[in-house]
C-alpha cells in the first residue's frame, strides 16, 4: 500500500493508494495525525509493505519518522474528543432483515461465507478498492456522512437526477454512539474509518437506533426482535434528495 499526503478534494482508497487529503494543506491538524499513525500501524499489523509519499519534504520527513518509531503491535488512541458523536453501518433491505433478525452486525465475510479476497475482487466491479482484509470487519462511517448511502447503492447507482428528486431507495442506518463501540474488544483503527469491529457486533449491546426509510416498513418490522422494537424508526425519504434525507436522519437522531 502506498500512504500519498497530498492537497487534493478527497481521501480515497484506489488502486493500492490512500490518498490522504490534508483539510489546511500543509499544515496537518491533530485529527490528520490520528489517523496517519493509525493507518501505519493498522498496515504493519497487517503486515503489508508500505511507502509514504508526499510532494512537500517537510510533511514526508515527519511522517517517516513517525513511522519508523510505529512497531506495529502499538495502540493508537482515538482524539481525546470524537469528531462526531455516533458512527453508523449501512445496508440494503435485504441485508437490514437478516441483520434484525440475527440481532448481529456481520463483517462481509462473516455475511457471505466469502473470502477477502473473493469479496475485494467482486466489489471492485462496483467502484470499491477496499484491501481484502477491510472485509473481515464491520466499517463504520461517522453519523451525519453520506457514505453509507453511497455504498449501499452502488450496485445500482442512480443517476443525478434521480439522487436530487429523490427516486431512489436510501440505505437502513443503525447507529452506534462513538464512545460505546471503542469499547467494542474487537475495534479496531485503519486510519481510513472512524472506527471498525472484527467479525460481528451485538445490536443489544450497542445498537442507539435504527433508522428505516418509510417504504421499507412492512419489510422490516416484520423482523424486528422484542428487545430492538423501541431502537426502529420509520422515516418519510420519498422525494427527498440524497442531502435532504441526510439531513433529515441527523435531525432525528439529534433529537433521541
Amino acid at each position: 500500500m502506498i500512504l500519498k499526503i497530498a492537497n487534493d478534494n478527497r481521501s480515497i482508497i484506489k488502486k493500492g493508494v490512500y490518498l490522504f487529503c490534508l483539510v489546511d494543506y500543509p499544515k496537518i491538524q491533530d485529527w490528520e495525525w490520528n489517523n496517519i499513525l493509525a493507518f501505519i500501524s493498522y498496515e504493519k499489523a497487517c503486515g503489508d509493505k508500505l511507502e509514504i509519499v508526499c510532494e512537500n519534504d517537510d510533511i514526508l520527513s515527519a511522517v517517516q519518522d513517525a513511522a519508523n518509531k510505529i512497531d506495529g503491535k502499538e495502540y493508537i488512541p482515538p482524539i481525546a474528543d470524537a469528531i462526531e458523536e455516533f458512527v453508523y453501518h449501512a445496508a440494503n433491505v435485504d441485508a437490514a432483515q437478516k441483520i434484525l433478525s440475527s440481532g448481529k452486525l456481520l463483517s462481509a465475510t462473516k455475511a457471505y461465507g466469502k473470502t477477502g479476497e473473493e469479496l475485494a475482487i467482486e466489489r471492485k466491479a462496483n467502484g470499491w478498492e477496499d484491501p481484502a482484509h477491510f472485509y473481515e470487519y464491520v466499517m463504520f462511517g461517522w453519523g451525519t456522512h453520506l457514505v453509507g448511502d453511497y455504498v449501499v447503492l452502488s450496485e445500482d447507482f442512480p443517476c443525478e437526477e434521480d439522487f436530487v428528486k429523490g427516486n431512489f431507495d436510501a440505505g437502513v442506518r443503525f447507529y452506534i454512539r462513538y464512545k460505546d463501540i471503542i469499547k467494542h474488544k474487537g475495534h479496531a483503527f485503519d486510519g481510513y474509518h472512524p472506527i471498525k469491529v472484527k467479525d460481528e457486533i451485538s445490536l443489544f449491546d450497542y445498537l442507539f437506533a435504527c433508522i428505516v426509510p418509510e417504504q421499507y416498513k412492512e419489510q422490516i418490522e416484520k423482523h424486528i426482535p422484542q428487545e430492538l422494537i423501541t431502537k426502529v424508526y420509520y422515516l418519510p425519504q420519498r422525494g427527498l434528495s440524497l442531502q435532504e434525507w441526510n439531513n433529515k436522519v441527523v435531525e432525528c437522531i439529534g433529537m433521541l
